[in-house]
């Protein structure tokens, strides 16, 4: 395979009348924001892991003490007969789930951990299409359906907090 040199584009040259005594690899000036933006990251990253931890913790204390809008939901979708202690025991490792989250600890197990706890709430959407779809429409979603395809939003959130390099060991 052959490169045409009309695809690599032409070295720079100096404007006409520039002297060439100018180091033209001097580094250029960051701007403001570009002087934040890794403190920000660094800060963005903690609240993100606090707000992933505190929505799990949040959700699973309301499925605990039996006000949280999902129960019916949840046992709805289950493949199984669920008793009455199912949705308290998933609201307690819900919480769990959080506080671990929070804590920033074992992260390459809690990833697997997480990410299978999602993925379970998609399930939704294909063992009860109808309550996720209006008129069967993938597109058209319910109040339920977009409270479950949130969950991608939650997914990345924790792919991101569970795998990003750890600055404090270093």
């Amino acid at each position: 395979m052959t490169v045409s040199p009309q695809v690599i584009p032409a070295a720079p040259t100096p404007a006409p009348g520039a002297s060439g005594s100018q180091n033209s690899s001097a580094p250029t000036p960051l701007g403001l924001f570009d002087r934040l933006a890794p403190r920000l990251h660094q800060y963005g990253l903690g609240m993100l892991r606090a707000g992933l931890g505190g929505v799990f913790v949040w959700f699973g204390v309301l499925k605990v003490i039996g006000l949280s809008p999902a129960a019916v939901l949840v046992v709805d979708v289950l493949p199984f007969p669920a008793g009455g202690w199912f949705v308290p025991a998933l609201g307690w490792a819900e919480v769990a789930l959080g506080l671990w989250l929070m804590s920033g600890r074992a992260r390459a197990v809690a990833l697997p951990v997480l990410t299978a706890h999602l993925c379970g709430t998609f399930a939704v959407l294909v063992l009860t299409p109808s309550v996720a779809f209006t008129h069967s429409n993938p597109l058209l979603l319910t109040l339920v359906g977009e409270f479950v395809v949130k969950n991608v939003v939650l997914l990345a959130g924790v792919v991101v907090v569970t795998t990003h390099p750890d600055t404090r060991r270093r």
